[in-house]
Order: C-alpha cells, then structure tokens, then sequence
C-alpha cells in the first residue's frame, strides 16, 4: 500500500486524529499497533524507506497476501429475526450459531420493549443474553461483528471505560500518571505536601490506562496529562496509544514526564527483551530527541529500566522531578 493510500485510510477512519496536532504520532502508533497485531507488515531492513519527519512514517506498507482459510460452511434451518438476515448468506460455524441462537432470541424477546433495549455497559448486556458477562467481549473481534453485521449499538451496548484511581492534591492544571502502584503511592505522598503545578496523581494501571483515559474528562481543570512509566516497549507504547484515545476525546495529549525519565535514565540498565531497530526507534519517538536517543540506546542492548529504580529515597532527596 502507498503513503497516499495509507493517509487516505487513516483520514477516512479517523478523521479527527488525522487533522489533529499530534496526527503524525497517533498513525505511527496505530501503524504499530497494526504491525503487532499481523494485519500489515512495516518496512525493515537497510532497503527499509521511511521519511524524515517524527516519529518517522514508511513510504510503503505491505498487506498479508496469505488467505485465511475459511470455515465450513454449517447450513441450518433456524428462523432469524430481520436483524440477522446477513446470518442466511455468511460462512459460519456451528459455534457461532449457538451464540446466533441466544442473540436471536433476545431480539425476538424485546422486539416491542424499546425499554429493555435501553443500553447497558458491555458486561451487563453480556450477562443479559448469555449469561456470561465475558462472552459478548470475547465476540466482539470475530466474524460476528464483521463489517455488515453485528453492532454494539443494535444490542444496546456499549463499552464503559475502565476508572482511573487517582488522589486529588493541589489547584493546579496537570495530571502526573505512574504506570505502576507503588511508583503511584510514592508520588502521590511526596506530592501531597506541596503539589506544585499537580492537581491529582494517578494509578495508571499498565495497559489499563489506554482506556481509563477517558475518564480524565471527570477531574475538572485538567490542560497537561504527563506520564511516567517503564523503559521497556510496553512501557513507552502505552502512553503513545493512550494519547491517541485522549486527543480523539479532546483531552490534550499524553506527554512524558520529562524530568523523571531523566532520572530513570541515571540508573543502571537491566535484562530486557531483544527489540528491532525499528520497533525501538518508533516506541522512543514518544520522548523528546534527547531522551528518546538514550532510551533507543538502552532497547537495542536489550535491556530495559524499570520506574521502580527512581524509589522514594531517591525522589525525595531530588526535587527537580516535581513538574
């Protein structure tokens, strides 16, 4: 696929991220995201072309040519109420039936009950018609809900963020968010004497936080979210995706917190995960230039620095992290 045909795609899809600010960011990270997921392939290699911007964008992108091989058809004599007429020409399995057959019976059930339809969080829909309040989350990637046929929005669902924990501490415009607890608990009680420019500190909670971030909207007077995690790949690709989500929800972006990076960047190294030059170039375009060089440093050695090596001593001895 070309670049023209790629910021065709990110625009018809997300129109909003494709004309924000940070639109350069948010379809690297989607890119990545894609990559990992195997529903396209990233150029790679000294051939590789991408351009000079940051983060930096592939010229090209490569779609899987492979097919996935198609399940049997399964025939059946079921009658299907008119929202699932799309179910009399799909290739389906017998499993997906079973679960037809539940989904089928709660539309006829509420046919005339618009307020039993009246939405409810995944979950509780879930429960609602299977009695399985995880079942209709574990469908949701699946051929039932390919385009043209199942929508959240027909079974009165809808996906209700997770809550961020957080400790309200000053009058002040920004959000400080640790990845991990106890990193939480040592901000947030070295912050409670003087917060500074920091209005609440919050629990991000790993990759819970690319979706708790909508919640940020509820803690009033919030213009900076910064963010403090792991140095490892999964450590920088959550607060690259989680500010995606919060500039599409128009919170402002998710920013590092810069001079506690700093300070991580001072500690020794550990044992990591081989990572690509590649990979390790996109997930430290996050940072600025000056860190994200020491941060693609640290990924290609193969090692990683965990936020926990800033502890409390060391936090409290040196204010200069305090925004």
């Amino acid at each position: 696929m070309s670049r023209a045909t790629m910021m065709e795609a990110f625009t018809a899809a997300l129109p909003g991220a494709a004309r924000g600010e940070d639109s350069r960011t948010a379809l690297a990270t989607l890119l990545e995201e894609l990559s990992e997921a195997g529903i396209l392939r990233l150029p790679h290699g000294q051939k590789a072309k991408w351009d000079a911007g940051r983060p930096a964008l592939p010229e090209q992108i490569r779609l899987p040519t492979a097919t996935p091989r198609k399940p049997a058809p399964i025939t059946t004599r079921r009658s299907y109420r008119p929202e699932l007429d799309w179910v009399h020409t799909a290739r389906l399995t017998s499993a997906h039936h079973e679960d037809l057959a539940l989904i089928n019976r709660w539309f006829r059930d509420t046919s005339n009950c618009p307020d039993v339809r009246a939405p409810l969080p995944l979950r509780e829909r879930s429960y609602v018609i299977f009695q399985d309040e995880k079942r209709l989350e574990a469908l949701l990637s699946g051929a039932l809900f390919a385009p043209g046929r199942l929508t959240l929005e027909q079974l009165g669902a809808y996906r209700e963020p997770p809550p961020l924990a957080y400790r309200l501490l000053g009058d002040g415009d920004t959000l400080l968010v640790a990845e991990n607890s106890d990193t939480y608990a040592t901000l947030r009680d070295l912050l409670t004497p003087n917060p500074g420019r920091v209005k609440a500190v919050a629990f991000g909670s790993g990759r819970a936080f690319e979706a708790s971030v909508e919640t940020v909207k509820d803690i009033p007077g919030i213009q900076r979210i910064l963010y403090y995690g792991d140095l490892d790949t999964e450590g920088l690709s959550i607060p690259a995706r989680s500010s995606v989500t919060a500039t599409q929800c128009g919170l402002p972006p998710v920013e590092p917190a810069v001079a506690l990076y700093d300070l991580l960047l001072s500690h020794t190294s550990t044992p990591g995960q081989p990572v690509s030059d590649e990979r390790a170039h996109r997930v430290t375009t996050w940072l600025p230039p000056r860190l994200g060089q020491r941060a693609h440093a640290v990924l290609m050695s193969g090692r990683r620095i965990a936020q926990e090596a800033t502890n409390r001593n060391q936090l409290s001895d040196d204010t200069t992290w305090v925004p």
